[in-house]
């Protein structure tokens, strides 16, 4: 396999599935936080503020890893005789 074509596999896939598990998974964060925690009252602004750094902190983290992963991936795959 093309090593530009795997980084770029690499790169796109890992996007794709740390996009998909920040929807799940962050999504889901923000229903508990909603049922549990702050409810229908208008949220604090520190809330806002963390939610808006965390996630897409995270979302990078996600995509480093999803990413990291299928390099490797794909890179023992190639070195298979």
């Amino acid at each position: 396999m093309n090593r530009v074509a795997a980084v770029l596999l690499a790169v796109v896939g890992g996007a794709a599935a740390a996009l998909f598990a920040l929807m799940i998974f962050g999504g889901g964060f923000l229903g508990l936080l909603w049922l549990f925690v702050f409810g229908d009252d208008p949220w604090p602004q520190w809330a806002e503020v963390a939610l808006n750094i965390a996630i897409p902190i995270v979302g990078l983290f996600l995509w480093a890893v999803f990413g990291w992963q299928i390099w490797l991936r794909l890179k023992r795959f190639a070195e298979q005789p």
